[in-house]
């Protein structure tokens, strides 16, 4: 039976599901009402996020057991909306150079959150698939949001027809778990430990993270990754590397720990040495920067499942501290990207995105080049940037797993990332720019200034004091 007084845990997701349906409203009301429904989907975020503290250190069972609240799905929640507040501050210039600010555009966005909100918080198998569908029909539509573009239309029907195959992996397995526990409930599977020897649990077990890791960008289910990045509106890109990601994250990586799923350690090691040898490789030949940060996102599932495989009290430390770090650097890089990125006469191709479009930045505009400079070292693990301390804490819960070799080899691939960040950062200071960018100016409008100036700070401050994430979160230094 459902109390009225359970509405009062989940404020957070009342307001973000409330602010999508009222955007609708607000859009069929008010002509040009893309100002007030941006404004109206700002406040709403950040009220959420404020809301969600309150929480901290609070648990939940409730909705007869199909919402869990506590401080790991309170943790992944905040770090979830604050990519969602970054990339709304980004979005309003980037939708009206392509003309596209349709006010629809938020709503979708807010439905997206909706589905990860339920992603994290769920109890139950049933509204983990429920939250995925939501988020993902979103992201379908959002991929494909550049409608007169051949590239952005292939990738939404890529990103489509490879989601919807893989959501049979997740049902599938979500069938094979429940007959071999009789429930979906995980409070349930969990009071049972002796369905996790059976083959037939293992078996569903398996396909259903396939589902996940496919949303993670794991290899080999990392294909659709680059081609969707690359025809996508950058800002859609930069919220799926970011807030989708730690949503597939949030939810399986607690699963994963809670059924301590020991059988499984191999295989999560080789996925992650082989995610991260592929990333890393393949970004080396990359000349479009937005495939480039493509092929970096399939690196950095790597370096989470490095923190998966190590199964230990620290792994959740490593993962959640890196997913932060990660969100401000990530989404920082490919909001830099879209400020600088601009339409093609035909408007059938993007413009300025070529990593040679990049040489003279420096020259064009002193603060974005410093500010893309600083992304990039931090996303190549480089002191004193909140990348470096991610992945500091990812290789030393290997580690404390006796999982020497895998940081050995995280570490070794990570040097490889080194190269293709520092090209970037010698075109745009060492090198002049072509002719015809010469008189290229590069605008940016205050919205957009400020995202850019939130992603810094995070990835300064966090960098600088790392401590500052634990004494927010006190319960991940437990």
């Amino acid at each position: 039976m459902i109390h009225l007084n359970e509405f009062q845990h989940i404020i957070p997701l009342l307001i973000i599901a409330g602010a999508a349906v009222i955007t609708l409203l607000l859009e069929m009301i008010f002509k040009k009402s893309e100002n007030i429904i941006l404004g109206f989907s700002i406040v709403s975020v950040i009220a959420a996020i404020l809301f969600s503290f309150t929480y901290l250190n609070k648990e939940f069972v409730i909705f007869n057991e199909f919402l869990r609240i506590n401080n790991s799905s309170i943790v992944f929640s905040v770090i979830i909306l604050i990519g969602i507040l970054i990339t709304l501050f980004a979005s309003k210039a980037y939708l009206e150079k392509e003309e596209i600010n349709f006010g629809e555009y938020y709503s979708l966005l807010l439905f997206a959150v909706t589905g990860m909100l339920l992603m994290v918080f769920a109890n139950d198998l049933l509204i983990i698939f429920i939250g995925l569908e939501l988020m993902s029909i979103c992201f379908y539509v959002l991929a494909g949001f550049l409608r007169n573009r051949v590239k952005s239309n292939e990738s939404a029907m890529k990103y489509f027809l490879l989601g919807a195959f893989m959501t049979g992996f997740l049902l599938y397995g979500i069938a094979l778990i429940y007959g071999a526990t009789g429930t979906t409930n995980i409070t349930r599977i969990l009071a049972n430990p002796k369905v996790f020897s059976s083959t037939i649990f293992m078996v569903g077990m398996g396909l259903f993270l396939i589902g996940f890791f496919f949303k993670m960008g794991i290899f080999p289910f990392h294909m659709w990754i680059p081609d969707v990045y690359d025809g996508a509106p950058t800002v859609v890109s930069g919220m799926m590397s970011t807030a989708g990601k730690i949503a597939a994250v949030g939810t399986i990586v607690p699963l994963i720990l809670y059924f301590n799923l020991i059988d499984f350690r191999i295989l999560f090691a080789i996925a992650a040495v082989v995610t991260m040898l592929f990333g890393n490789i393949i970004a080396l030949a990359q000349t479009n920067i937005k495939r480039l940060l493509a092929y970096s996102s399939i690196a950095s599932a790597g370096y989470v499942m490095v923190g998966v495989a190590s199964l230990n009290d620290f792994a959740l430390k490593g993962i959640t501290y890196y997913l932060i770090a990660y969100t401000f650097m990530q989404l920082g890089a490919f909001i830099v990207v879209s400020i600088i990125e601009s339409s093609s006469d035909d408007k059938k191709d993007f413009k300025f995105i070529n990593l040679a479009d990049y040489k003279g930045l420096a020259k064009r505009n002193l603060l974005l080049a410093t500010f893309l400079s600083v992304f990039l070292f931090s996303l190549a693990g480089i002191p004193p940037f909140a990348g470096f301390w991610g992945k500091y804490y990812l290789f030393y819960a290997a580690i404390k797993a006796n999982l020497v070799w895998l940081a050995v080899i995280g570490i070794l691939l990570s040097v490889v990332s080194v190269y293709y960040y520092i090209r970037i950062i010698v075109y745009m200071w060492f090198q002049d720019a072509p002719d015809e960018l010469l008189d290229e100016k590069v605008i940016v409008s205050s919205l957009g200034a400020a995202a850019v100036w939130v992603a810094i700070v995070g990835t300064l401050v966090f960098g600088v004091y790392p401590q500052l994430f634990f004494t927010m979160f006190k319960f991940v230094i437990n």
